[in-house]
């Protein structure tokens, strides 16, 4: 929150506004958009002065995201601070509406477009802006979550304003982080959602979410379970590189990982030199066959939520429909710690 009054001390220095009309300011930090009836319904959660466990939730209906932001102005009877958005949330039903809502934060001079995007079921929507109101807000908790998530285990991912706009304008299938709530005061990251073109519903879960942040290059660290003689080890990713390469027709995706072994019941002795070897073979088997598995559903459901088909388009300057994907997983397993078997 310092920061925050730090940039609008700077601000301020600047002649943006006067020094005391800081407090005449009411700072949106996170917002649920909905849809309904042919309205917008904005939940608003605002820090209206420096003290920032002073969050307040406003929720206002209009016409347009303009009225209902206007509403928000009317109701605090200060003038709205947008620059510090951190987080928008859309409801299922404002993503099958296909109402345009990305209009308001384009035109706005005052919005930084940085802020990120989530799903929220129906069941959730009414609850979400209340929660942690008392520690910051849930826009700052849900920020610091998908933060957290990445950096540990990549099992969600990240959208960000931006990034949803090229996915829209290069026709590449967004997939939204997902919040739920647990016991009426937790929040967590569960699984991810896809829309396909008919507006059903498709859901990765932890390991398909690991696995499409291994394909797109997001995957920071995460850890997999591999299956070994009705058993299994796993290991812990500490670097991920992926690289496509087209070629006669065909989709090259070549993926090295560098890892270490975190846990181990299999029966292979790992004081013996090709152990590793053995288990990186192994370990390279099963991730091939789970990218399979992840590639297949994007075909199944008939959804480009990877980017295969931009991809090939702008290496191949035309549309293809028909082409084959060929997978390659290059595992190393650096270190096995004290274990021993």
């Amino acid at each position: 929150m310092k920061k925050i009054i730090l940039i609008l001390i700077i601000f301020l220095l600047y002649g943006c506004y006067d020094y005391t009309e800081i407090n005449d300011l009411v700072i949106i930090s996170g917002m649920l958009i909905d849809y309904k009836d042919d309205n917008f319904i904005i939940t608003s959660q605002i820090i209206e002065n420096e003290k920032e466990t002073n969050i307040k939730v406003y929720k206002t209906t209009g016409k347009t995201i303009d009225e209902c932001i206007s509403k928000i102005s009317e109701l605090s009877n200060k003038d709205i601070f947008i620059s510090h958005l951190k987080i928008i949330i859309l409801t299922e039903d404002l993503i099958k509406s296909k109402q345009d809502y990305y209009d308001y934060f384009l035109r706005n001079t005052k919005s930084k477009m940085n802020f990120d995007i989530y799903y929220i079921s129906n069941k959730y929507k009414d609850k979400i802006m209340n929660i942690y109101k008392d520690n910051n807000g849930s826009s700052l908790y849900l920020k610091d979550m998908i933060k957290f998530n990445n950096n540990i285990y990549s099992s969600s991912t990240k959208l960000s304003f931006l990034d949803l706009l090229y996915k829209e304008k290069e026709h590449i299938t967004p997939i939204y982080p997902n919040i739920e709530i647990k016991d009426d005061e937790l929040l967590y990251l569960k699984n991810l959602i896809i829309f396909d073109d008919k507006f059903n519903k498709i859901i990765l879960d932890d390991k398909e979410g690991i696995y499409y942040n291994m394909l797109t290059n997001n995957l920071n660290k995460s850890t997999l379970t591999i299956p070994c003689n009705n058993n299994s080890f796993s290991i812990k990713i500490n670097k991920s590189k992926t690289k496509f390469k087209w070629k006669n027709n065909t989709l090259y995706i070549n993926i090295k990982l560098s890892s270490k072994m975190n846990n181990y019941d299999c029966k292979y002795d790992l004081n013996k030199s090709n152990t590793i070897k053995k288990l990186s073979s192994i370990s390279d088997e099963q991730i091939t066959k789970n990218i399979n598995d992840l590639i297949n559903k994007s075909k199944d459901n008939n959804v480009d939520f990877i980017g295969f088909n931009n991809y090939i388009y702008k290496h191949n300057n035309k549309k293809i429909s028909n082409y084959n994907i060929k997978v390659n997983v290059n595992t190393t397993i650096t270190s096995i710690g004290e274990l021993r078997k």
